[in-house]
Order: structure tokens, then sequence, then C-alpha cells
């Protein structure tokens, strides 16, 4: 698998370098956390939000999918666009050679963000799959976003692509 590592802390790295990768590089984005995991890849959570790009960085994730001994597919309550459910990409990728489990979860008053991370690190996952920017950066500078959010606070490696 062909990805840009970005290794450095993302408090040290400006917005503008993370946003430049995942928009230009054409490939996913690997962002490591300020401190090394001890393992990467046995436990994956895919950030499913029924998007495109979401679909993208998935499609682009299944070499390390197809390895792990766990991935969950986890749809938050609220936090979604119209496209297919988590349960039916659990399916696709059972039949693709994925062992995985859907997960939907009401956000219990925090954002969509804040729910991936809390359930990410509840279900001991090393490594979130994420799109990016479903919605605009724009929108995402005023309103905050989910990818925002994961950038600003993720202490596990997070895939994502745009």
């Amino acid at each position: 698998m062909s990805f840009y590592e970005i290794e450095f802390p993302l408090a040290a790295l400006s917005s503008d370098a993370v946003e430049a990768a995942l928009f230009e590089a054409g490939r996913p984005v690997l962002i490591a956390p300020p401190s090394p995991p001890q393992q990467m890849g046995e436990s994956i959570m895919i950030a499913w939000n029924c998007s495109t790009e979401q679909a993208r960085a998935t499609a682009l994730a299944k070499p390390l999918l197809r390895k792990a001994r766990r991935v969950v597919v986890l749809t938050v309550q609220g936090g979604t666009v119209p496209g297919p459910s988590g349960e039916q990409l659990a399916r696709y990728l059972q039949r693709n050679g994925v062992s995985c489990e859907p997960m939907t979860v009401n956000p219990e008053g925090r954002s969509t963000g804040e729910a991936i991370l809390a359930n990410a690190a509840s279900q001991k996952c090393d490594l979130l799959i994420k799109g990016a920017y479903t919605q605009s950066r724009l929108r995402q500078m005023i309103f905050g976003g989910a990818t925002r959010h994961i950038l600003a606070n993720a202490n596990i490696p997070v895939l994502m692509a745009r």
C-alpha cells in the first residue's frame, strides 16, 4: 500500500500541511500520534458515516483490513450522510475476506468526533480509518467537524483519505 505518512505531532504541523496532503496527494495519509503505538492494525475501527470520502478511505485500507485480527465498523447516530449503512458495509467487507462487526452508537451528548475517539478507545482499537472532510473545509472551520476533532485529538494512528 502506498500512502503518505505524517510522523510529527499534529500540534507541530500546520493544518494547512495536513490538508494539503489530504487534498493533493491522491493517496491515503497515515497520521501518527505523538507517542509511537506498541502495535498498529491488529484492531481497526472504521468511522463509517456513509460518505464517498469514507468509502474511498475504506477501500484504500482493504489490505490492512484483511490482515487485522478485528475490525469494527462504527456508525455514530446523527453523524451520517445518505448512503449505505454500517451493516451493509460490514456485509460487503465480510464477502471480501474481512472479518468485521458493525456497531451503531448514540453520541450521548458528544460531537461525532468525540464519540468516534471514545469508542475507538473503549474498543481498544489501534488504528482508525476515517474519510476526511465530508463537510466542506469552510463549514468545518466555522462549525467544527469530526475530521478536525480527530486530527486535533487522536492518540492512535489515523489513516485518512479524501
